[in-house]
């Protein structure tokens, strides 16, 4: 068994019980109540930060039934966890889009034909800002699994068929990251790819909570397996352990475990309208 599966630990809390309070037994585990629930060294992540509110509140209303104050952990949404830090150096999406208008406006169509096998009736802004939010678009759709427009070419097969048009597409990418590198802009999914291949653990986190998230971005996977190199990673799935084998690792449905799965309901014809 690798170092990372062990310090990736599942646990499971019953469905037929509220989540929340379940999720405030677990994190406060072990804390015999005669002082301040310290829970600082964690780093808990939720599916949203909605879902973060109700669980800072549930763990202030567990410490002060006891009397005591609770010092919370860290707590944050898998978005906030794999965002660019906020920066005056990473492009907005406007600043993307312009690059990309900019991109197409001047690009010479006989080199990228792959891309464009014919011209455009009019090579307008309209059509340059359309093609901008498809290619932004498709940015943001790679970056949710890590991957770049440059990293398409590099890992499909020499055999694939749309390979040349995956080349030209990525070499557009690169004017557009130079465009935005020469007003001294990163482009946001570029960062965040990066941040996800270089992540490190928060200075002060022993331990790292995720609760509940069973369709978590890949992108936000890749964060995780690496922080799990570092510190231990409890994965909390709102499931009977009787139901371990239809969950993945970090918490999500295996399809084939529940597909054709036959829900049995008590008195459905008279309870459901």
């Amino acid at each position: 068994m690798s170092s990372e599966s062990q310090r990736i630990r599942r646990q499971f809390l019953p469905w037929d019980r509220p989540l929340l309070p379940q999720a405030v037994a677990f994190l406060s585990e072990g804390w015999p109540g005669r002082a301040a629930l310290d829970l600082s060294s964690l780093l808990v992540l939720v599916p949203t930060r909605q879902s973060g509110r109700r669980l800072r509140e549930g763990l202030a209303a567990a410490a002060a039934a006891r009397g005591q104050a609770v010092f919370p952990p860290r707590v944050l949404s898998l978005d906030a966890l794999i965002s660019a830090e906020a920066s005056g150096t990473v492009a907005s999406r406007v600043e993307s889009l312009v690059a990309w208008t900019e991109v197409f406006r001047e690009a010479e169509l006989d080199g990228l034909r792959a891309v464009f096998p014919v011209d455009p009736p009019e090579r307008n802004f309209a059509w340059a800002l359309r093609l901008a939010r498809t290619l932004a678009g498709l940015q943001n759709t790679l970056a949710e699994v890590g991957l770049s427009l440059a990293d398409v070419p590099r890992r499909v097969e020499p055999t694939f068929p749309e390979l040349e048009r995956w080349r030209q597409i990525a070499a557009l990418g690169q004017r557009q990251e130079e465009k935005l590198a020469a007003r001294g802009l990163r482009d946001g999914q570029a960062e965040k790819i990066a941040r996800a291949r270089t992540a490190e653990v928060p200075e002060g986190v022993s331990r790292i909570v995720l609760i509940a998230t069973p369709d978590p971005r890949p992108v936000a996977l890749t964060v995780l397996a690496r922080l799990a190199e570092h510190v231990p990673v409890d994965v909390l799935i709102f499931a009977p352990e009787a139901e371990a084998a239809a969950f993945d690792a970090w918490g999500r449905p295996r399809p084939e475990s529940w597909a054709h799965r036959s829900l049995q309901w008590e008195n459905f014809e008279s309870q459901v309208h």
